[in-house]
């Protein structure tokens, strides 16, 4: 069993054993009675169909309820160009065992275009295969690239600083313009400037966040796995489909109320229809618990209405561009001749 399917279970699983062997399972539809503990699962994205795989593999009656007319959330392969691209999530970074995805993508010999052999998030990922253009449409040396890189990861170092000497936090921008203060020899001109601006740009991209609000304290304390970063050459669709193979998955079921009972809960969808069960687990998208489209009854205690509210959301936008005969008469001569071959596939984030 994949990793990430296993520590669910390990945890999550043993954890809602303990709550419900006190309970008599009430089964998952209106009115059909269950043998074994009862668990609706709502929200069909990678976390709540993991976790209705996990539960479905422990032996729990599981159905999962899902908004939308398709599953996966931000996981969503377009095969409209006639090969699989991803709009949402597209990378596995950290190609290694110790990430729980990387089995079972192996189990499946789904194929990875290695885009990076390295393990950092910012400088050097993918770095290998941009080519810079001024706004005159010029190239910029790749050595004032790698220049102003090393500057970069310079100004990352003097930011660590600015942390360690405030309790408070701050954003990340902030604390630039402090290190830019005290450290002019990092200070970049013209056409450096433009390319450190870049490599700003790159970091927001990474958040899916303006540099005014990426937390200095927060922004470098996720776990980065080792293995390098691998793009899905065939999409994540295939994984999404293997972990909702055999689950009894109601698209189109908009949750509006969930209640909170002494025996189980009480889940109501928009046309009305209710499902109980002995348990719930919410894997809804936090902007779906931001907007308040769910009722909870009980209220949510304050404590976690209020971290609900406090946490933030990152937006990144990506289109997808196919050019061929448009490109063919302005591209120099080696490019063409790639063009003729297959076209090509721009993919623009913002």
């Amino acid at each position: 069993m994949d990793k990430m399917i296993a520590q669910f279970s390990d945890i999550y699983v043993q954890y809602l054993r303990l709550v419900l062997h006190v309970l008599v399972a009430s089964g998952c539809t209106e009115s059909k009675k269950s043998p074994s503990p009862s668990v609706i699962v709502i929200g069909g994205g990678f976390a709540g169909i993991a976790a209705a795989n996990a539960l479905h593999e422990a032996s729990f009656q599981v159905v999962v309820l899902e908004s939308r007319d398709r599953i996966g959330g931000r996981v969503h392969t377009n095969y409209s160009f006639g090969f699989p691209v991803d709009m949402g999530a597209s990378w596995l970074h950290g190609v290694c065992e110790e990430n729980p995805l990387a089995p079972l993508i192996g189990r499946l010999g789904l194929p990875l275009y290695r885009t990076s052999g390295d393990n950092s998030v910012l400088y050097d990922h993918d770095l290998e295969s941009y080519a810079l253009f001024d706004t005159d449409g010029k190239q910029v040396p790749p050595e004032v690239v790698t220049k102003v890189g090393e500057a970069f990861e310079s100004i990352l170092a003097e930011t660590d600083k600015v942390r360690q000497e405030n309790s408070e936090d701050m954003s990340i921008l902030k604390a630039f313009l402090i290190v830019m203060e005290r450290r002019p020899d990092l200070r970049q001109e013209g056409l450096a400037h433009n390319v450190l601006q870049w490599y700003l740009c790159r970091m927001e991209g990474w958040f899916a966040a303006d540099a005014d609000t990426i937390s200095l304290k927060s922004w470098d304390q996720e776990e980065l796995l080792p293995g390098g970063h691998g793009l899905m050459v065939r999409g994540y669709r295939p994984v999404i489909n293997t972990l909702a193979k055999g689950l009894d998955i109601r698209l189109g079921h908009r949750v509006t109320k969930i209640t909170r009972r002494y025996n189980g809960v009480k889940v109501t969808v928009e046309d009305g229809r209710i499902f109980v069960a002995d348990a719930a687990v919410i894997a809804v998208p936090l902007g779906v618990m931001k907007a308040k489209h769910i009722e909870f009854e009980p209220k949510l205690p304050e404590w976690k209405e209020a971290a609900i509210a406090d946490l933030g959301i990152g937006i990144e936008n990506k289109a997808i561009l196919s050019l061929f005969t448009c490109l063919l008469a302005v591209l120099p001569s080696t490019l063409r001749r790639c063009l003729i071959k297959k076209p090509l596939i721009l993919l623009l984030h913002s």
